[in-house]
């Protein structure tokens, strides 16, 4: 069965094909969209038409292809799943797992692990990373997991595969006297808030830009984390850009103290974002009021213009390139090597476990094992 998108009378309508009985079948099926601006949303009910359709003329589920079941399951875990997740699910299927598997009209009651090795080994001749290849197959494992749940399939093939050993990636990190000329030359610029969120206080991309005033106890000196920003789904980013009240895990939600030198930068920026709202009158974007990291319109300082323009900014500064994402880990360094226990860096980072804490950190952790290396030869002596 195929589905093709077309226009009638200025409106989207889905047509399906399909053969039954060796002859071929049509059906027209109205979405009720305009042809004008809803382009991406017809493509989007397409697909699930399609998909729905699909699954019923499957006489028994487990017939069905093994790219058709991948389809249906993404939209049914969507429901337990964040908005985000599902946006790299589906991706993964439409754009990778479903274009290769759809050829070879594999059932999913007739997919075996030497189906999905095989599918790893042309990834990996393709050049994929054994780190995209894992993520790969937890969309896989967990579909199939699925289908077992519902007696769709016996077992879960995907449990044979030998998955291919991920390879560590060490982020870098600044020392002092870099982090605070970044910070220098940050001042006054559209980066100047994130850069200081995440070189305070360690935080995530999202979670820096995803502060908000209401989460600030000025009184009590502290500044919570609730929540995150985030721009990934069906549509573009900015058609995605949206506030999640949940941040990335149960650990993430955590609160900092205010020192005095915070508090005077945060009523500082408080004042400018006041004076701007006041100069701009309806000009002023009153969507992201709530938010600190805004531009002089109100405008949300988006994680993509963080992503795009970092290493411009650090270009043009003449500094050592680093991901944003590396400040936090900058944080992490600067804390462990002044005397942080790994415990206390776990929490403050927002860590689920000390063991990540640990893996991530561990060239910092063997410099202080060094230094009490050589003070027990000190207090040991020759031999």
């Amino acid at each position: 069965m195929t589905a093709i998108l077309t226009e009638k009378n200025d409106k989207y309508h889905i047509v399906l094909n399909w053969a039954q009985d060796g002859k071929r079948q049509r059906k027209w099926v109205a979405t009720g969209l305009s042809v004008k601006g809803n382009k991406r949303r017809a493509e989007v009910m397409c697909d699930e038409v399609l998909h729905m359709w699909r699954s019923k003329m499957a006489t028994n589920p487990s017939d069905m292809l093994f790219s058709d079941y991948l389809r249906q399951w993404v939209e049914t875990a969507r429901k337990t799943i964040s908005e985000t997740t599902y946006a790299e699910y589906k991706r993964n299927i439409e754009n990778h797992l479903a274009p290769y598997f759809e050829p070879l009209a594999i059932k999913l009651a007739e997919l075996t692990a030497a189906d999905i090795n095989e599918y790893y080994r042309q990834k990996y001749s393709t050049g994929v990373t054994a780190n995209t290849v894992h993520r790969y197959h937890a969309n896989i494992h967990r579909a199939l997991k699925d289908a077992v749940k519902l007696d769709l399939i016996p077992t879960n093939v995907s449990d044979k595969v030998t998955l291919p050993k991920k390879k560590r990636f060490y982020g870098s990190y600044y020392v002092e006297e870099e982090l605070r000329r970044l910070v220098t030359h940050a001042m006054g610029t559209k980066l100047e808030t994130p850069i200081l969120l995440a070189a305070w206080f360690g935080m995530r991309r999202g979670e820096a830009i995803g502060v908000r005033w209401s989460a600030i106890d000025f009184n009590m000196r502290v500044l919570h984390i609730r929540g995150t920003i985030t721009d990934k789904g069906q549509g573009t980013r900015s058609e995605n850009l949206k506030y999640n009240d949940f941040a990335k895990t149960e650990s993430s939600i955590r609160s900092f103290p205010l020192e005095d030198e915070h508090l005077a930068y945060l009523m500082r920026l408080r004042q400018r974002q006041l004076a701007n709202k006041e100069l701009m009158g309806n000009g002023y974007n009153q969507d992201w009021t709530d938010f600190l990291c805004v531009d002089d319109l109100g405008n949300l300082v988006t994680p993509d213009y963080v992503s795009w323009n970092f290493p411009k900014f650090l270009e043009k500064h003449g500094m050592r390139k680093i991901r944003f994402h590396d400040l936090r880990h900058t944080n992490a360094t600067l804390l462990l090597n002044s005397g942080a226990s790994l415990k206390e860096v776990q929490d403050w980072l927002g860590h689920m476990s000390v063991l990540t804490t640990g893996n991530i950190y561990g060239h910092v952790l063997f410099r202080e094992k060094k230094k009490l290396s050589s003070a027990m030869c000190g207090l040991v002596g020759a031999v």
